[in-house]
């Protein structure tokens, strides 16, 4: 007899990303391992992904739509509430999966009785597919110092059982603090492999958003312990230093001098919890 092969769910949550999610959803269908689900959560996009999603015949598609848009950690909820595989994943819809990627990660999990597995990559810029350079990940990371997971990954339900939903607060770096809070119950395994593409390029979040993101991750690590007051000032000087680009060695003693205090106090109130995480970054973004 046959033996039943697990099923994989990958999310893909989207909001007016029309441009790429073609690739994106066919490098998902065409994985050489079959037994997935892709859920597709339209987060209230107003461009052309409903009638893109719609037009897929393939029977392992689900669509969910939010009424309006709700944010990835919601979008990424639920597509996750709604998935029925006993491993789970998700991507982007401007990235795309190398064909064997899913088959890699599970066949890895299993020989290593893993719980959670992440890959090297390739990055490329806009549609230079060509000019593309591999991203090598450590074999073990230091959350503490970043988000080194990357954006191919796979782990059990059981992970998903014990650490529950993505957090809505740490909007941008919500991928960031889940890696967190898994690294403290479950080990995170390296698969030495590019086995996903990476779409550099202006309207992606990290590089339109770039200063709001770090500020968010240095908030992420201060909520999760991995960093205290002092080392989180430092941080969010450094990125005040570094937006005046050119001034970085005068900026930093200034910004010190000026607002070491102000950040201090933000932090504080933040870890205390009398502002919110989104409350603590919109007063750091102002300074």
């Amino acid at each position: 007899m046959k033996e039943v092969q697990p099923k994989v769910s990958i999310v893909l949550p989207t909001y007016n990303g029309a441009r790429y999610l073609r690739h994106s959803v066919e490098s998902c269908l065409a994985q050489t391992y079959s037994n997935i689900e892709v859920i597709v959560v339209d987060d209230g996009s107003t461009d052309a992904t409903p009638e893109i999603v719609r037009s897929y015949r393939d029977k392992r598609m689900k669509y969910i739509r939010h009424g309006r848009n709700r944010s990835l950690p919601h979008s990424l909820n639920t597509g996750f509430a709604a998935a029925s595989g006993e491993y789970l994943t998700w991507t982007s819809d401007d990235n795309f999966y190398y064909k064997e990627a899913v088959g890699k990660m599970l066949a890895f999990l299993g020989e290593n009785s893993g719980y959670f597995v992440y890959c090297d990559y390739y990055v490329f810029h806009g549609e230079n597919l060509f000019n593309r350079k591999i991203v090598r990940l450590p074999d073990t990371v230091s959350l503490e110092k970043g988000n080194h997971i990357g954006p191919c990954f796979l782990y059990t339900r059981e992970v998903r059982n014990a650490i529950g939903d993505y957090d809505p607060e740490t909007k941008l770096a919500e991928d960031y603090d889940y890696w967190i809070r898994i690294s403290k119950e479950f080990p995170l395994r390296h698969l030495k492999e590019p086995l996903y593409f990476y779409r550099a390029h202006e309207k992606s979040l990290f590089v339109s958003r770039y200063y709001e993101v770090k500020i968010v991750d240095c908030l992420v690590r201060l909520k999760n312990d991995l960093i205290d007051i002092e080392q989180g000032a430092g941080l969010v000087m450094d990125i005040l230093a570094h937006r005046k680009r050119g001034f970085y060695r005068v900026n930093r003693v200034l910004s010190g001098v000026l607002f070491s205090g102000t950040v201090k106090g933000i932090l504080r109130d933040f870890k205390a919890g009398q502002i919110s995480l989104e409350g603590a970054k919109m007063q750091l973004q102002g300074i």
